[in-house]
């Protein structure tokens, strides 16, 4: 072969060669996990579902679902950085604004009125809320449960009387009672519904649906909702095809949520049907924000300060993208 002929067969080998060579020695691009915190719960349903139907993966997104009993703990990871985003409700993101502005709510994906419940042992002198003057109430402090507590009694008439606040674990809570350590307690799901379950006929539970329409909202700390953009877009698309799959498939929804959190399927459905998903970022969580942040002022909940501008707080960028692509 003439040296011109050898010149081009290497030219020719190394074009063919060199590529595949490279693509299997070269190191394959590092996919960035995104950690979420989920409280155990039904609310988080459709971060859930996402996870287990694959829906992140088929928006190109990796997500490590980190599960953690309430809402306020998976707040103080997500800011402890142990992981990237959390599920709260807005009564944790309300008193965290009283102290931090380093983190951004990004959008609500579930509401319920009836997630919350003032529960105490069943006697006939109990049925009236009045009789709760100078009891002790157990409450998970800087929670949906504190707030929830003082809105019941307010909403009764009774705000005017005065009861004090013991402050514990929401897992201690049912214990509490049944051990008469507390005269009740101020607990949301699946912790209320463990506790009939536990102790049945002897649980009184005061009348309270509708008294507060709790959210359910993704938190993320203000650099990640910047540095992750792209991929909070992602997972918010993966949790609006899980919120119409729980519509068009509500038993598997079901089945899936009970089965990721070790609840019993009557566990899933005491609480299911008060449930409502979907994804939003609007004035009525401002307003509710704002209500909230003046109760725990006048209450001394938090140190006497003026109120947050919760509007610095809400980066609905995420979920315009999400939404409208």
């Amino acid at each position: 072969m003439k040296p011109t002929g050898i010149i081009i067969a290497l030219a020719l080998f190394v074009g063919i060669t060199l590529p595949l060579f490279l693509s299997n020695t070269a190191p394959s691009p590092q996919i960035t996990t995104i950690r979420i915190a989920i409280s155990t719960t039904p609310l988080s349903a459709p971060l859930i579902i996402a996870k287990q139907q694959g829906l992140f993966n088929r928006h190109n997104v990796n997500v490590e679902l980190q599960p953690l009993p309430g809402g306020h703990l998976c707040f103080d990871a997500m800011i402890n950085g142990d992981v990237d985003l959390a599920t709260s409700s807005e009564s944790v993101v309300m008193f965290n604004s009283f102290t931090r502005q380093d983190f951004r709510l990004l959008a609500s994906f579930a509401e319920s009125d009836n997630d919350l419940k003032l529960l105490t042992l069943h006697t006939d002198k109990n049925r009236n809320i009045a009789q709760l003057k100078h009891k002790k109430v157990g409450i998970v402090k800087a929670s949906a449960s504190e707030f929830f507590t003082d809105s019941l009694f307010i909403v009764t008439g009774q705000e005017d009387i005065e009861f004090k606040k013991i402050y514990m674990s929401a897992q201690a809570l049912g214990p509490a009672l049944l051990a008469k350590e507390v005269d009740a307690i101020a607990v949301w799901e699946p912790y209320g519904y463990r506790l009939f379950e536990q102790a049945g006929e002897d649980i009184y539970q005061y009348p309270s649906k509708g008294t507060y329409n709790l959210s359910f909202n993704l938190v993320s700390n203000e650099i990640n909702s910047s540095l992750h953009f792209e991929q909070h877009v992602n997972i918010l698309k993966a949790l609006n095809e899980a919120q119409a799959f729980i519509i068009q498939s509500p038993e598997l929804a079901k089945q899936i949520v009970s089965d990721y959190l070790n609840m019993s399927m009557a566990a899933v459905e005491w609480s299911w049907n008060d449930y409502i998903f979907r994804l939003s970022l609007n004035n009525s969580l401002l307003s509710m924000l704002q209500t909230q942040a003046r109760w725990a002022v006048a209450s001394e909940a938090v140190s006497k300060q003026p109120l947050p501008d919760f509007r610095l707080y809400l980066n609905d960028a995420a979920l315009v993208k999400a939404i409208n692509h």
